[in-house]
């Protein structure tokens, strides 16, 4: 019986506590004087930051930097076509697809075609 007491009474007393958000009381060397924005000097890595803020706010710079993203992605995919030998305006292609590989491409086992590349070898 003191258990079912205890236990109907502990949530009145967690509830019944008052919670208060009052600010807290300043103490302290100066705790009175509070910095406006216009007593603040602003110094040159406050302007940066400003700057940048603004940028990243910026709608015109989202597409900007999005397009700036977009064209180093297809210089860097030229850029390795490139060095592969690959070139989309004039593909490597045969006239008999039947009778051997119609363009160059990865496979397992390379072996000794020439139109096929294979990875690096794993070792065990």
């Amino acid at each position: 019986m003191k258990r079912l007491a205890i236990i109907l009474a502990l949530p009145l007393l967690v509830a019944g506590g008052v919670a208060r958000a009052d600010r807290p009381l300043a103490t302290g060397v100066g705790a009175d004087s509070v910095i406006s924005s216009g007593q603040l000097k602003p110094t040159p890595e406050m302007w940066f930051y400003d700057q940048a803020a603004r940028q990243y706010r910026d709608p015109k710079m989202a597409v900007r930097a999005k397009a700036e993203f977009r064209n180093e992605q297809r210089m860097r995919r030229l850029e390795s076509m490139k060095w592969f030998g690959m070139s989309n305006s004039r593909p490597q292609a045969t006239s008999d697809p039947y009778h051997g590989d119609y363009s160059p491409r990865w496979v397992a086992n390379p072996g000794y075609y020439p139109w096929r590349w294979g990875g690096i070898a794993q070792s065990r």
